[in-house]
């Protein structure tokens, strides 16, 4: 479910690049390799245990019926296992949530969830939930079908989506059942590819987090194909609702098929996604050899999470041995 945010501005890019294209959930550490183990027996802790045992089922119901009304595209389901103080890492409120939620299965007429729990851990009467979700989805809905219509040929009309993204929910237990009153997002990463870009090779690199005000580097790598001409944009924009649309340059593959940029990070201290858009081109021959003719057979768009921690504590001394101190005070 943590997709809303990268799918909704993936339509923002679509939109933003047409032009191109008329031939284009605080702080924590990342947990890939959580043991799914949701709850430990300790001799002599019977009691507890048995009541983690229930919170753990109660949890995972939670979290099942948060996947299934999610794929069953049902709104008014989902919005019931969460809190009306539910308030996301990148800010986004409970209201703003729903709208994101409404926006997504309306523009997204078969996207669909796989999420997978890596472990839960109970801190009285609230829990973490760290899970991975799998999405995917076609780009033939009637909100993005026009768009693409207009940029491009009928060969291109279908777009596939993909992408994954590993996030924690927290929740409290409120008047005897547990909510979801928060989340936050570790990694992200989602792409969208129409026509060739769907089997051609690429590769998008950000770095995971970054600070405010830092420059970092973003790196797209594709095969150079005889006969085949890449452009493409490299940039990042805050994680905001609604989407900004980016501005993009478009450059040509270098030789190498290296493509990079040195971008900076917002000063506000805004989560952002990192985003390359891109274009191929098969060049041709005519058959009377009277002319060079381009056609426009892929395009993907790519965008990778970066989040930006602030440096909220203090900065402290290495402290001093307390012997030395005496001395110096003698």
């Amino acid at each position: 479910m943590k997709k809303t945010v990268a799918i909704l501005m993936i339509l923002t890019m679509l939109n933003s690049n047409a032009w191109a294209f008329s031939f284009f959930k605080k702080d924590n550490k990342e947990n890939k390799n959580t043991v799914k183990s949701f709850f430990i027996k300790k001799a002599g802790q019977d009691k507890i245990c048995a009541q983690n045992a229930s919170d753990i089922r109660e949890i995972k119901e939670v979290l099942k019926l948060l996947t299934k009304y999610s794929n069953e595209h049902n709104v008014d389901k989902i919005v019931t296992l969460y809190d009306k103080s539910y308030r996301s890492f990148d800010g986004f409120n409970y209201d703003t949530f729903i709208k994101m939620l409404k926006e997504t299965f309306d523009a997204y007429d078969d996207i669909t969830y796989k999420s997978d729990i890596q472990s839960i851990q109970l801190y009285g009467d609230k829990a973490v939930a760290n899970l991975v979700d799998v999405t995917t989805a076609t780009l033939e809905s009637k909100n993005t079908q026009e768009k693409v219509k207009k940029i491009t040929d009928s060969e291109l009309n279908s777009g596939s989506l993909e992408g994954e993204c590993n996030y924690s929910i927290y929740l409290q237990k409120i008047n005897n059942e547990w909510k979801i009153i928060g989340d936050n997002v570790i990694s992200e990463v989602t792409s969208v590819k129409y026509g060739s870009a769907k089997n051609y090779p690429m590769e998008f690199l950000a770095p995971l987090s970054a600070k405010k005000d830092e420059e970092y580097c973003l790196t797209l790598k594709m095969p150079v194909k005889k006969g085949i001409k890449v452009v493409a944009s490299l940039g990042k924009e805050e994680i905001l609702y609604p989407s900004a649309e980016p501005e993009d340059i478009f450059r040509k593959l270098p030789k190498d098929g290296i493509l990079e940029r040195i971008v900076r990070a917002n000063k506000d201290g805004y989560n952002e996604y990192a985003m390359a858009s891109v274009g191929i081109t098969e060049i041709n021959l005519a058959q009377d050899l009277s002319m060079i003719q381009f056609k426009m057979t892929g395009l993907a768009f790519l965008m990778q999470r970066v989040n930006l921690y602030t440096d909220l504590n203090p900065v402290r001394e290495e402290k001093k041995d307390k012997k030395e101190n005496v001395e110096n005070k003698g």
